[in-house]
């Protein structure tokens, strides 16, 4: 039988110590299912159904880092805190115990034009210029410090 170019994709693969079952792996996609950020366990069985139909690798969908400006709509989870950490404890709990590989997609989404929907004067939209295009102004220009806060809060996330 000949061997298909789609081969590699069902072939095991180990980048240092990760060991994947297969090259398949589900990009991002934003849900909004995590109420104050915290996912639970419709979100916990969610990626384990991708799990055990043999996703090699999940990205999860975009979460929100310890900035202020991080997400722009409600629903969408938060890589930080207790709550929403046990939360996804519980999710990569799951979905290891369906033998798959999880990891963040640490999130913030910056000028994004649809976060005025939760942009407040405490709050407003922020990024290092403060345009959302060439002579556009939007939000605020970030400052040094804003933007050592904003590195500082995906270390969090990574680390």
């Amino acid at each position: 039988m000949p061997s298909s170019k789609l081969d590699a994709l069902f072939q095991p693969l180990t980048i240092k110590s990760l060991h994947l079952n297969n090259r398949i792996v589900m990009a991002p996609m934003t849900r909004k299912f995590s109420p104050q950020g915290v996912p639970g366990e419709d979100v916990a069985q969610y990626y384990r159904r991708r799990a055990e139909n043999d996703v090699g690798l999940i990205i999860s969908e975009g979460t929100a880092i310890n900035r202020p400006a991080a997400r722009n709509e409600q629903g969408v989870p938060f890589f930080y805190g207790d709550a929403p950490l046990t939360g996804w404890k519980n999710v990569i709990e799951e979905v290891h115990a369906a033998g798959g590989k999880m990891g963040p997609q640490l999130w913030h989404v910056g000028q994004w034009p649809e976060w005025t929907a939760m942009a407040t004067a405490d709050n407003p939209a922020e990024s290092p210029s403060g345009l959302l295009a060439p002579k556009i102004s939007h939000g605020v220009t970030m400052s040094e410090e804003d933007i050592a806060d904003t590195i500082a809060a995906f270390s969090q996330g990574d680390g």
